[in-house]
């Protein structure tokens, strides 16, 4: 099994990982696209016009707000040129804020709602970053947050026999954390979903084009070895598939 990178040599990977492929993102994003519709649903009946949106990458969940009046929006991303993505794409309104750097270790204004699509995953430390989240919410405020549960590739983690370099946790762990950190619940799903692609390299150079390949391999005769192995144990007629696992939660901070 491989071993976690340390934070900062693991947080610069993702980052030239994700701006690699800003470009193209949106068209290769299908899955978090469908993630960031679902993820809108869990928004309040009575949007804050105060909104903080961390790894809003290219916009996809960040159209979804950008749909209500708001007084404030700041947008973070760990990617710059995902962000600039973003801004040559969305029209964003006057006084909207855009924060570039890893979440974890920044600081933000309070605001009404804090939301997530498809970004929890990459937090080394989930349950202190939801404490921070907590911190910069005015009470009570509403946290929204999609993220991928550990069944998430496990055909491609097995085949590969390479540990995720993402925090998979599972519905019942995010619940323990959301109220560890001092939420109440309001409401979560979880949902499996199977992709298909026409081959097993397919799938990888879509995982690559999101910026989200969940392996290094350092020998071609190892990639060829995946390559042949899944396409023997995971080839439909549809073509190979693979497994997501998708977790949705909506919370409340305590007055």
């Amino acid at each position: 099994m491989a071993t976690r990178q340390p934070q900062g040599e693991s947080n610069s990977a993702l980052i030239k990982s994700f701006s690699k492929y800003a470009r193209g993102y949106d068209k290769h994003a299908r899955l978090q696209k469908q993630m960031a519709e679902r993820l809108a649903s869990f928004l309040p009946e009575i949007i804050p016009d105060q909104i903080l949106e961390i790894g809003c990458g290219t916009g996809l969940f960040t159209q979804h707000l950008l749909a209500h009046p708001l007084k404030t929006l700041i947008l973070n991303d760990i990617a710059p040129d995902m962000v600039e993505r973003l801004q040559n794409k969305l029209t964003l309104p006057r006084g909207c804020q855009i924060k570039v750097g890893n979440a974890e270790s920044m600081e933000f204004q309070q605001v009404g709602l804090i939301a997530a699509n498809a970004v929890f995953q990459w937090f080394k430390s989930p349950s202190e970053t939801l404490k921070l989240l907590d911190s910069y919410l005015k009470p009570p405020g509403n946290l929204i947050f999609s993220t991928f549960g550990p069944a998430t590739l496990a055909e491609f983690r097995q085949t590969a026999s390479l540990e995720s370099p993402a925090s998979l946790l599972t519905l019942s762990q995010w619940k323990k954390l959301i109220h560890k950190a001092g939420f109440s619940l309001i409401s979560s799903a979880s949902e499996t979903r199977k992709s298909f692609f026409p081959d097993t390299l397919a799938l990888l150079k879509n995982l690559q084009q999101i910026g989200a390949t969940p392996y290094r391999m350092t020998h071609s005769s190892d990639l060829r070895r995946l390559i042949k192995e899944y396409d023997e144990n995971y080839s439909t007629q549809q073509g190979v598939y693979a497994t997501w696992e998708l977790l949705y939660f909506s919370a409340k901070n305590k007055t």
